[in-house]
């Protein structure tokens, strides 16, 4: 006996579940409240940075009263004894759009080995530095050109913080230690950056949507990487980015 009470209960049913069904999906894919989609990861490796060669080698060279009691090795190969970039510390990977950036979380510079660490960074406006001496000696650190960063003490395990605030280029020193130089560029279009490890490899986090990856060294960008990719949902693959020569790779 055909029963329509039966019916109507099974099409409420119908009707209270369907809705918590997309309500569930709206909430996984961000669309309600406004949530911001989930980060995805883009990955790629350089290759070529071991031509890149410091500006501070370039000096040490240059000045007759800078000495040096290294003995070349003849039981070292010759491209192991050539000098050229550390690309975990001299080389910055960052993903820039047409959207204004917000700044980026605050970040620690280690100071230590005549060296800051990293030495190169690509920053939207607003991001701060800590500088964190870790040598058992004071340092005197100094923004060239703004007296309102100028040469101040910092002595050993304590920090010196550092906002960027105007756009351009902006060089960090020491007044005691010549080797120590740091490249900070602002760029109200970084959206995110990334530094590589020692062989090259990087990844960093971004959103999905239109991006220009680019490759700096000592606040220059290096390689040819200016035609916008676009991220998906399940990120991006960069090829090998070839530094040498300014020839960039292909996405996949």
């Amino acid at each position: 006996m055909y029963d329509s009470r039966h019916r109507s209960s099974v099409r409420r049913k119908t009707y209270i579940v369907a809705p918590l069904v997309l309500l569930g999906s709206a909430l996984a894919s961000g669309t309600i409240f406004g949530a911001s989609p989930a980060a995805v990861n883009v990955r790629g490796k350089l290759t070529g940075w071991d031509k890149l060669v410091p500006q501070v080698y370039a000096e040490a060279a240059a000045d007759p009263h800078r000495y040096t009691w290294r003995e070349p090795s003849p039981t070292v190969k010759t491209e192991f004894r050539r000098l050229s970039a550390n690309v975990s510390r001299d080389v910055c990977i960052v993903a820039t759009s047409a959207v204004q950036a917000q700044a980026h979380e605050p970040l620690a510079v280690r100071l230590t080995g005549g060296r800051l660490t990293p030495s190169t960074l690509v920053l939207s406006p607003g991001s701060r530095l800590s500088f964190k001496n870790v040598d058992p000696f004071s340092h005197i650190l100094y923004e060239v050109g703004n007296d309102k960063w100028a040469a101040n003490t910092t002595a050993s395990g304590s920090n010196r913080e550092w906002a960027a605030t105007t756009p351009g280029l902006h060089v960090i020193r020491d007044q005691l230690f010549p080797s120590i130089a740091m490249y900070v560029t602002v760029d109200a279009s970084a959206v995110e950056f990334a530094t590589p490890d020692h062989d090259g490899a990087f990844l960093m986090a971004v959103t999905p949507g239109d991006y220009t990856v680019k490759v700096f060294f000592e606040g220059k960008q290096v390689g040819k990487f200016a035609d916008p990719v676009h991220v998906g949902p399940g990120g991006l693959d960069l090829s090998t980015l070839a530094l040498a020569g300014g020839a960039g790779g292909e996405s996949k």
